[in-house]
């Protein structure tokens, strides 16, 4: 597995592809994350080994240089461009989080991309509360208060059962966390405002599925339950977890699989 860049006059953005290079193209767009998802890439093929064998698997980034203002219909034009070099059509699309939003809106935009689209911890705009939360990231993020943040992100992100074992792991990951990232980070968190595309989801023609924990304190499951039924999509929420259940529920990957499958 190799990390490339596609460089156009408009954008420079990585990504990196693993699995069946014949299967059908599953791009996953992740969520905010404090560090680029790049420097996860083993981590992250090994997590989605099991839809290695079928399918042929694309990550992507957000953009190298990224605009102080760039807001979530941007990243989607982005990956759009990005989709486009690469030639691929036809894919199952799956967005975590923002990774989510910004999923739902290459949908809207470009339909013929997208087969099925899957939505995790996610939600067709920025309620009040979410909006709340985010904006103490980015607080902290711009004060450069990494301790704060890790501790405020982990709080919202994870169950306490999973924070409180994997404690010590947080602590040293924010060790490595740069100027740089928190500057990107602080841009990303932020252009979740005005997010909405509740209006345009009826629209849909792709068989959706959307998957929340009833415990996420990021998008209630009144959010979610909205953008299952605005999406007219099978709904599958799981039981005392929060808004990282695609990280601590396992079965998530073969619900997934299934569904990615389906004929």
């Amino acid at each position: 597995m190799e990390i490339k860049t596609i460089k156009t006059d408009e954008l420079t953005l990585r990504y990196f592809r693993f699995g069946n290079e014949k299967g059908q193209p599953f791009i996953i767009i992740p969520g905010v994350a404090l560090k680029s998802v790049m420097e996860s890439a083993q981590f992250i093929e090994v997590q989605y080994r099991r839809l290695a064998e079928e399918f042929d698997i694309y990550v992507f980034d957000r953009r190298e240089d990224m605009p102080e203002l760039y807001s979530i219909y941007d990243m989607a034009d982005d990956m759009i461009k990005a989709i486009d070099v690469l030639g691929i059509k036809n894919a199952v699309i799956y967005g975590v989080s923002q990774g989510g939003m910004i999923a739902q809106t290459i949908a809207v935009r470009r339909p013929e991309l997208v087969s099925r689209l899957i939505l995790c911890s996610t939600a067709a705009y920025i309620p009040d509360h979410s909006a709340e939360l985010l904006s103490e990231w980015v607080e902290c993020a711009e004060k450069h208060d990494i301790s704060r943040l890790m501790k405020v992100f982990a709080e919202y992100v994870y169950t306490e059962e999973y924070f409180t074992k994997y404690e010590r792991a947080f602590v040293e990951f924010g060790r490595m966390i740069t100027d740089e990232d928190l500057r990107r980070f602080a841009i990303t968190v932020r252009s979740t405002g005005g997010f909405d595309v509740r209006e345009e989801l009826g629209s849909l023609k792709c068989p959706v599925l959307v998957i929340g924990g009833d415990k996420d304190k990021i998008f209630s499951i009144e959010n979610i339950t909205e953008l299952s039924e605005l999406t007219g999509s099978e709904l599958h929420i799981y039981k005392g977890q929060a808004h990282a259940v695609y990280d601590e529920e396992s079965s998530v990957m073969e619900l997934m699989k299934e569904f990615a499958l389906r004929k």
